[in-house]
């Protein structure tokens, strides 16, 4: 079946379908039903003229001229096209597609409270023929058309209000700053004297206050084993004082009136904790039942399956040794930024949904990497991370047909709180003038990395603190 979705001088768009489905006009503009069983379908948009510009959800949102898609996908040799999967990296199901006056449409799905995996798949016979391939489940599509991409946010916010939309609920923060510190590096490692171990956060938090004011956060990095080893064993430092020192330090941290979060990583955990604690039943396999088993720096992980009890168990008991430590929250690393390793369709986000809502239950703050509109997250991490494309297209990180922009998550999940790097925040301050969205600062180090202690650490933080002070 096919469908004209816009038709204007030089600008074309029709939607194809194997299955049929049922055109309403609503209106916001029209509803496609997808008729048939609860079967994974293919919807393919195709596009003629290269002077399309398209904002499509890859991760932290992307914007990327028509006429690009080609050249990209020569450059990076994927001929089957570039895919992003909802919803791991894609912020949520919206496509916007505009003129070059800025006159067009947006193709909408609301949140599935199942969380199964859309993919979208973008393709290109050359500069002004281009595809994009919707694979998942049966579903409803809204196409909203407007003359400027400003109609569209309230276009969106009635159309949230008139069908079921699941999606998660917006935060209040009054966090205005975060300063993070890893107290113990990837090598196991540290430079923090012996002895003071955990009570270096006591003089960071009283800085936080001198320089930045109430209520900020401090996320911490100081495992036993060192940054990014061992998941998911998050035991405190021995080399820092252990648990009890650093519940001491986390009780000044509080009377300094300042927030402590702790880094942990929802999705992988380390091959011999897994083995030697008899969680492979709580793995994700694939459909020859062999594990999926990712590599970093050298050491061996696998991907664990967000639908497993067991494993949810395993992350929400360690959030809650860090909570009786005094935590206020975690980050849950990797959930909104890696590609669900499972076929379109499948339900990949539901466990992690459920994960976040037990936690909150529990009195702890969640944050996350990238944006989605069906993690329930109290904020957002906008990453920007270098290009990484796997062998099949699946895009990793980065922004290969374009460059950011997150005004295709800010349209949709409207006053959200996004947690923005200082090393990028010039570029971003008109998404903070033009939306409602809540803004925390990280005083990251430029360039990226773990921002480990030594003993020019609160030198280095002065300087960035007054930096951030004075620029913003």
């Amino acid at each position: 079946m096919k469908k004209i979705l816009y038709n204007h001088g030089e600008y074309y768009c029709s939607i194809n379908s194997k299955i049929d489905f049922i055109e309403k006009i609503t209106s916001h503009g029209f509803k496609l039903i997808e008729s048939g069983n609860d079967q994974t379908n293919e919807l393919k948009i195709e596009l003629q003229s290269g002077k399309w510009t398209i904002l499509w959800p890859n991760r932290e949102g992307e914007i990327f001229n028509s006429s690009k898609v080609i050249e990209a996908i020569e450059k990076h040799q994927i001929p089957a096209g570039l895919s992003i999967s909802y919803p791991a990296t894609a912020s949520c199901r919206t496509l916007i597609f505009t003129e070059e006056n800025g006159e067009g449409f947006a193709f909408i799905s609301p949140p599935d409270k199942e969380g199964r995996v859309t993919e979208f798949c973008i393709s290109a016979k050359d500069y002004k023929n281009i595809s994009l391939t919707i694979r998942g489940k049966n579903t409803k599509w809204y196409t909203l058309p407007f003359e400027k991409i400003e109609e569209l946010e309230g276009k969106v916010k009635k159309l949230q209000r008139s069908v079921p939309w699941e999606g998660l609920n917006t935060t209040e923060t009054n966090s205005s700053w975060q300063v993070q510190v890893g107290l113990i590096g990837p090598d196991g490692k540290t430079e923090v004297p012996e002895n003071k171990g955990f009570n270096v956060l006591t003089n960071i938090s009283e800085m936080m206050l001198k320089e930045l004011g109430e209520n900020n956060i401090l996320h911490i990095f100081a495992y036993s084993l060192g940054h990014d080893i061992g998941y998911p064993d998050y035991t405190p430092s021995s080399q820092l004082g252990g648990a009890s020192r650093l519940k001491k330090a986390i009780e000044t941290i509080h009377l300094n009136r300042q927030k402590a979060v702790f880094y942990m990583n929802g999705r992988i955990a380390d091959k011999k904790n897994v083995e030697k604690n008899r969680w492979n039943n709580s793995v994700l396999k694939d459909n020859k039942n062999s594990p999926y088993i990712e590599t970093y720096h050298s050491r061996i992980f696998y991907v664990m399956n967000p639908s497993s009890k067991e494993w949810q168990e395993i992350l929400l008991l360690e959030a809650m040794k860090l909570k009786a430590l005094g935590a206020d929250g975690i980050q849950l690393d990797q959930l909104g930024g890696r590609a669900a390793p499972v076929p379109a369709g499948e339900i990949w986000g539901k466990g992690y949904i459920d994960l976040i809502n037990k936690i909150h239950k529990a009195g702890l703050s969640v944050w996350i990497q990238g944006l989605s509109d069906i993690y329930p997250a109290d904020w957002f991490e906008l990453t920007y991370r270098e290009i990484n494309i796997l062998k099949d297209g699946t895009i990793r990180g980065g922004t290969p047909l374009g460059k950011p922009d997150k005004r295709v998550f800010q349209i949709s999940v409207q006053n959200q709180v996004l947690l923005i790097p200082l090393s990028k925040l010039k570029t971003k301050l008109e998404y903070k003038k033009t939306h409602n969205n809540k803004i925390i600062i990280d005083l990251d180090l430029a360039g990226g990395e773990l921002f480990l202690y030594n003993p020019l650490y609160m030198t280095q933080l002065e300087k960035l603190m007054h930096k951030a002070v004075l620029n913003r």
